[in-house]
């Protein structure tokens, strides 16, 4: 059996984690975003250590959609 690649693992990890979210009712989402929109998060998520973006818009989508149905 040949050995994989260091990209071959990478991408393995990836599925993997996607694969465990969907079990998890979460379903991966993508979308263009104009450049200052995405600094902006890009600095929240620097702010609060975070990782990725995905934590703050989840919590923007969040406010939004409770925002909406209170009116």
């Amino acid at each position: 059996m040949a050995s994989r690649t260091r990209e071959q693992v990478k991408l393995e990890s990836v599925r993997n984690l996607r694969a465990r979210w969907r079990a998890e009712g979460r379903i991966l989402v993508q979308a263009d975003l104009p450049g200052e929109l995405v600094a902006a998060i890009d600095r929240l998520k620097d702010d609060a250590g975070l990782r990725g973006r995905a934590p703050i818009i989840e919590e923007a989508l969040r406010f939004y959609i409770e925002a909406k149905q209170g009116t």
